[in-house]
């Protein structure tokens, strides 16, 4: 008899002695309960991605066993892998790599719903994500490429399961090529990447990016805004204030696999932003298509390269520059001067570029002494493409040139020079 059923009984007893009735706190507790198998519920999110000569597994291992008590105790992950012969495309297998079984052809479909079998790998697991490698053998290395049938169960203590996930698929046969000799540099249109070319390769590269070094609070306000698709949700704040986040991590490819690619070696990542410091990997890419599935068959990463954009790069130079004579207005025609004051007016094409965030005036006198030298009209950079030149004297030539500068006063080149005579009252 259970403790509660001991004190119950001898509650009754002394209220029967006693003459009481007894009518409460003493209830039946029903029908006894199955003891708990501690069978771990079944593991959800199994994917499978083959690189280079190894598939790369990962799952959430459950916390709770199938009657929702917290798991105690080491769990084993068993992972199994059948070789399954090619056959004929569904509409239900064409919905990607992790396709149920459910409406697979019955050749395949028989042949994953049998008991989880052979076992491959042994994982020792923890609740939540878990991942495992299964490096393929000389055999599966090789061409043909074959469908890859892979599922994971769990096992408690006493070595019970609850049964095997819906199996995940991947490609057997030869990964490509890895990319050799990644190089990078930083350029005002982004970073340009480069590689040595693979003669008649059919792959795709795709470039994973990584951001080392995110910019200070001060620099963020004057760096560019650009947004990349991320792989993963961090981002920070970066670029003029209102910008989009921009992701850690992101990846994007350069071409697009098939019989009518070409490995151009090289591509420009016009995402990169300015005072971020960035790490790059490469791999090639194939794609595969066995039993109705379209899979893909990556080559090992390449070795990683640092790339830093570093403020360097000036704006453009100004266009369009052109001159007029004038006179000052009757504001600007201070007392004791003439009321017509010579004036000459300057105006340009506005540079647009995120970063600029001014211009500055030069002149040379070409009726003067010293007729090549240039010299700066404004001490601050006028933020408007405009400018009112009211030093000059009437009768003289003056020749004008303007400059872009950024906010970290980076000057770009000088416009075309541009010739006015200032005119006379």
């Amino acid at each position: 008899m259970s403790g509660r059923g001991a004190r119950c009984g001898a509650a009754v007893a002394a209220g029967a002695a006693l003459g009481l009735a007894l009518l409460n706190g003493c209830a039946s507790p029903g029908p006894p309960q199955p003891p708990s198998l501690k069978l771990p519920e079944v593991v959800s999110g199994l994917t499978a991605s083959r690189v280079g000569d190894e598939v790369r597994l990962r799952w959430t291992t459950p916390s709770r066993t199938t009657d929702k008590l917290l798991i105690a105790g080491p769990i084993e992950a068993e992972i199994c892998r059948e070789t399954l012969a090619a056959v004929a495309p569904t509409t239900a297998a064409k919905a990607g790599q992790n396709a149920s079984l459910g409406s697979a052809p019955s050749a395949r479909k028989s042949a994953v719903t049998a008991p989880c079998s052979p076992v491959v790998l042994r994982e020792r697991v923890t609740p939540g994500v878990s991942e495992a490698l299964d490096t393929l053998p000389a055999e599966l290395t090789a061409q043909p490429a074959q469908l890859l049938a892979y599922r994971v169960q769990l096992r408690n203590a006493a070595g019970r399961t609850a049964g095997a996930t819906p199996a995940v698929f991947a490609s057997s046969g030869p990964a490509p090529h890895a990319v050799e000799e990644l190089r990078g540099r930083a350029t005002k249109a982004g970073v340009v990447l480069e590689w040595r070319p693979e003669a008649g390769g059919t792959e795709a590269v795709e470039l994973d990016r990584i951001i080392l070094q995110p910019p200070t609070a001060t620099t963020a306000a004057t760096s560019s805004a650009t947004t990349t698709k991320a792989d993963s949700g961090a981002a920070h704040k970066g670029g003029l204030p209102g910008a989009a986040k921009e992701p850690l991590e992101s990846r994007f490819r350069a071409g697009t696999a098939g019989p009518s690619a070409v490995d151009a070696g090289g591509t420009v990542d016009r995402t990169a932003q300015i005072d971020h410091s960035y790490r790059y990997t490469a791999e090639r890419v194939r794609s595969v298509e066995l039993g109705g599935l379209r899979l893909e068959v990556r080559s090992v990463a390449s070795a990683e390269i640092p790339v830093e954009m570093k403020d360097v790069f000036p704006p453009e130079a100004p266009l369009g520059l052109v001159a007029v004579p004038g006179f000052a207005g009757a504001a600007e025609v201070q007392v004791g001067e003439q009321a017509q004051r010579a004036a000459i007016d300057l105006s340009w094409e506005p540079n647009l570029e995120p970063r600029v965030a001014g211009y500055r005036v030069y002149r040379r006198d070409l009726d003067g002494e010293a007729t090549a030298i240039w010299r700066r009209l404004n001490s601050e950079p006028v933020t408007m493409a405009a400018y009112r030149d009211l030093s000059v004297v009437a009768g003289r030539r003056y020749a004008y040139r303007v400059t872009a500068v950024d906010a970290t006063g980076n000057e770009s080149a000088r416009s075309d020079e541009v010739v006015e005579t200032a005119p006379a009252p």
